[in-house]
């Protein structure tokens, strides 16, 4: 989740990447479309996790251990396709 929108990040266009944001939670979020697939990573201090939705389907990490990475992934085509791509701490 962005700024603390529970809608995460939403595109026209898969969004490709990989981006990165720093959230205010800390660590680092590696978000986007890249090597065909939709993909959320996210690795911070604390528990942690990540999600990532394309065309109904969603992949969502278990909740992950601190300073590693949480991965959620989805195969993808570059498309308009409606991806959208949140973290979360636990």
């Amino acid at each position: 989740m962005i700024g603390g929108n529970p809608e995460g990040v939403e595109t026209c266009w898969l969004a490709y990447g990989p981006l990165y944001q720093y959230p205010s939670e800390g660590g680092t979020w590696q978000y986007g479309f890249w090597n065909a697939k939709v993909r959320s990573y996210y690795t911070v201090n604390r528990c942690h996790g990540s999600t990532v939705k394309l065309n109904g389907k969603t992949s969502r990490s278990v909740n992950t251990a601190s300073g590693k990475k949480s991965i959620a992934e989805l195969w993808a085509i570059q498309s308009d396709s409606n991806d959208q791509y949140f973290y979360r701490v636990c």
